[in-house]
């Protein structure tokens, strides 16, 4: 009974930041249904600006590198294991923040997705600012 409480109140509070954290259609959420859909909504985003700028600074990379293309090939290889790593890091981090509430629930994906749009931001952020 505690931990459905407890799980209860970490849903309520991750809701209330995904509420906080998404504007637009999103500003008037008034079911937890609308939390879930709005912070998929969040995560779509975030990765799909995640790729463009992974894409972004691996164009920068083939543009810098030109007249040495071995060492823009070698800087490619190390971003592309680094990027690999990220991933797998961010997703079992995400896991594990979610690892109170049942697999599969609404609560357990809402809480892996909020994790995921929030990770994927920052790494956004990190990788605009590789090259500069």
């Amino acid at each position: 009974m505690v931990r459905v409480f407890y799980n209860f109140i970490k849903f309520i509070f991750i809701a209330l930041l995904a509420y906080l954290a998404i504007g637009g259609e999103c500003d008037n959420i008034k079911l937890s249904a609308q939390v879930d859909l709005c912070v998929k909504e969040r995560k779509d985003s975030a990765g799909t600006r995640l790729n463009e700028s992974y894409k972004e600074l691996i164009s920068q990379v083939r543009s810098q590198y030109t007249t040495s293309s071995e060492l823009g090939d070698l800087y490619l290889e190390k971003l592309k294991g680094a990027q690999r790593a990220w991933l797998k890091y961010r997703d079992a981090n995400c896991e594990l923040e979610a690892f109170e509430v049942e697999v599969g629930r609404p609560a357990h994906i809402t809480i892996v997705n909020n994790c995921v749009a929030r990770m994927s931001e920052e790494r956004t952020a990190y990788l605009n600012g590789v090259m500069k």
